[in-house]
């Protein structure tokens, strides 16, 4: 079959079940968005009819289509209205049947190329010269929690003296979080691992003033015994930890627990870092344990960057963040900063946000079947290989990533997106393939400044590849769109070609061959 290009005919106009996609995206968000979303003409034309019979939705900024249509009365309309033109018959999807990988399925799962020494140091940690990184291959670096199965997180909102818990904060706010967080993990583990959690039901109200507590690192330009910075730091963090453990109810079972999450009063100023604490043992109910603790700092708990009141909407999409990095993931690659997913950006960006998890770190938990992978190497291609891939976003499928190992500790990454269900604030348009490509023994750095994309300067583990031809000059933060494959176009990259054949709502139909000298 030969694929229509981007040109001739756009996803949203392929056949009336995108067409419905389309207006149920343009119906579900506010008029406001709405108008900076590009349309194709088949919907936007169907739209438009919806519109003149059902008034002008979008004028006053408030009505729904629902609402205004509820208004409109025959008498009222002073001009006929034209019938809709015939719509086309959609195209069909290919007669594919799976391709079967053709490459033993260990040659995708790269393995971990670290020194022991490397293995020593924590993600970020720097030593002689070193940077700690957790293992972007196989096996997975083991950390305080475990990739499979079940954890056990106890969760708390936390005030101190001066800083008292808000009086407009829902009792059930943390509750409805961790549901969030538990019902994500169902659902990107395939069942596979979950997220359970000792949520106490009131404020732990801690009888100390976190003044006498700043936790601030000053900045790095400072001229400063930074040693001396980091012991005081220490031991700020040591006894704060120990006084909100003190405080929390005796009836929650502190053995079971794998780390201790806390939320702390938005009123909460003298913490400029993030409180983490698992160095060394805690005094619990039950005796001394060496369980991880976290509290977000003051970044999270104001209008720093992003407004106050989105962050704590997506409490539970950061708290994953931080949950994974202590199951031992990276994260912040590909597309640091870019709303790709909860690994790249936890928090929106503008009206954009994804809660997925990336098809690559998936693979490395093991919450993708061995079947639902197809991998292939550079001698085992063969002419042509065709792949029907799920979306992320939509749960199952025979398929769910294609990988491709190519050079030494490298493989090229394929997964399939819609603007749906975890991705659902994504703009319509970005609706098709991720390629990027992974390096096990990259080089990571994250949180540096302007770190936010693909910028080449930045050692990433993974970096997003662009469709052939696609200028990605510049690698800002709002480039995702500038990375999404779409129907007809292809991404060519050490010596594999892949293209995204046929596209619609539920599947991609993906070629991969070698490519052309």
């Amino acid at each position: 079959m030969v694929a229509k290009t981007q040109s001739q005919r756009e996803w949203t106009a392929l056949n009336v079940r995108r067409l419905s996609f389309v207006i149920g995206v343009t119906t579900a968000h506010d008029c406001s968005v709405n108008r900076h979303r590009p349309l194709s003409t088949l919907a936007a034309s169907v739209i438009g009819g919806l519109l003149v019979w059902g008034g002008a939705a979008c004028s006053g900024g408030q009505s729904s289509v629902g609402d205004s249509v509820a208004q409109i009365t025959p008498e009222r309309i002073s001009s006929p209205v034209a019938a809709p033109a015939e719509v086309e018959a959609p195209e069909p999807a290919p007669s594919w049947e799976q391709s079967p990988s053709p490459a033993d399925f260990s040659r995708c799962q790269l393995a971990d190329p670290r020194s022991e020494f490397e293995k020593l140091l924590s993600r970020g940690e720097d030593r002689d010269g070193v940077r700690g990184r957790a293992s972007v291959g196989f096996p997975r670096t083991e950390l305080d929690i475990p990739a499979v199965g079940e954890s056990n997180v106890i969760a708390a909102l936390v005030s101190f003296t001066d800083a008292p818990p808000p009086a407009d904060m829902s009792p059930d706010y943390l509750r409805l979080q961790t549901d969030k967080i538990s019902d994500w993990s169902d659902y990107w583990s395939q069942g596979r691992f979950r997220y359970s959690f000792q949520v106490v039901e009131d404020w732990v109200q801690v009888p100390i003033n976190s003044q006498d507590f700043v936790l601030d690192p000053g900045a790095p330009d400072n001229h400063f015994d930074h040693g001396e910075v980091q012991k005081q730091l220490a031991a700020s963090m040591r006894t704060v930890a120990q006084a909100i453990v003190d405080e929390l109810p005796s009836t929650l079972d502190f053995q079971a627990a794998d780390a201790i999450y806390l939320y702390f009063s938005p009123t909460t100023e003298a913490f400029k870092i993030d409180l983490t604490w698992k160095s060394e043992p805690i005094e619990t109910p039950q005796g001394p344990l060496r369980i991880p603790l976290w509290g977000g700092g003051s970044y999270h708990l104001s209008d720093a960057g992003l407004p106050y009141e989105v962050k704590k909407e997506h409490l539970w999409s950061f708290w994953i963040h931080e949950l994974l990095h202590s199951q031992g993931q990276n994260l912040h690659a590909p597309g640091n900063g870019w709303s790709t997913g909860i690994g790249q950006n936890p928090y929106p960006r503008g009206t954009e946000f994804s809660g997925a998890l990336a098809a690559w770190d998936q693979f490395q938990f093991g919450w993708i079947d061995d079947e639902q992978v197809f991998c292939a190497d550079l001698n085992s291609i063969g002419p042509r290989q065709e792949v029907i891939l799920t979306p992320q976003e939509i749960p199952g499928g025979a398929r769910k990533m294609i990988a491709v190992r190519t050079i030494d500790h490298k493989v090229l990454v394929v997964e399939s997106r819609r603007p749906t269900g975890y991705s659902k604030d994504w703009f319509a348009q970005n609706s098709g393939l991720l390629v990027y490509e992974v390096d096990a023994d990259g080089e990571h750095y994250d949180h540096v400044p302007d770190d936010c994309g693909n910028d080449p300067l930045i050692p990433k583990w993974a970096r997003y590849l662009p469709p052939d031809g696609q200028d990605m000059s510049g690698f800002g933060c709002s480039e995702t769109e500038s990375v999404i494959v779409k129907e007809g176009m292809s991404v060519t990259s050490n010596g594999v070609k892949v293209t995204l054949e046929f596209s619609d709502l539920e599947a991609d139909y993906v070629s991969v061959e070698l490519a052309a000298d």
